[in-house]
């Protein structure tokens, strides 16, 4: 039993290395706003950093994101940092942005994201995926699928 229990707690130990050098990779690479201007993530250490995987097709990211918008503005002086990165077209995303009034920065993410994101753990791919990294860069939340208001507020008020 102390066997098997070892070798559980090895494979954990295992996967939370692998996490965290994906978690990093996704915070250095650089990745284009839609004035094609490359920003890394890693701008936002020491601030409480939600990174959400959406498309403008996707009717649950459509109903979380009014909500992320409403959360930025109020907690921005917290230093809590919201950030999309689009799985989409970047004609559509920006009509979306203009459309929601979105006031936290988009960023266009391509194949090479998706596979970041099924490497932290959204095995399926699905959107909205969201990330929630403490002011130290280390991911504290995985949420698949969207995230209402009141579990968004229980998620964030920890880490501020």
């Amino acid at each position: 039993m102390a066997l098997i229990g070892g070798l559980i707690a090895s494979g954990w130990q295992q996967q939370r290395k692998s996490d965290s050098g994906t978690a990093d990779a996704l915070l250095a690479a650089p990745l284009p706003d839609l004035q094609n201007r490359p920003h890394a993530l890693e701008q936002y250490r020491g601030k409480v950093l939600v990174v959400n995987f959406w498309a403008t097709w996707c009717p649950p990211c459509r109903e979380e994101i009014p909500h992320f918008i409403e959360t930025q503005q109020r907690l921005n002086e917290k230093n809590v940092q919201f950030v999309g990165i689009a799985l989409d077209n970047p004609m559509d995303v920006a009509g979306f942005v203009r459309e929601f009034a979105v006031n936290y920065p988009i960023l266009i993410g391509g194949i090479h994201e998706s596979d970041k994101m099924r490497a932290l753990g959204n095995a399926t791919g699905g959107l909205p995926y969201t990330l929630i990294y403490d002011r130290q860069g280390q991911i504290r939340e995985k949420v698949i699928g969207g995230l209402d208001k009141d579990r968004l507020e229980r998620l964030l008020t920890p880490l501020i």
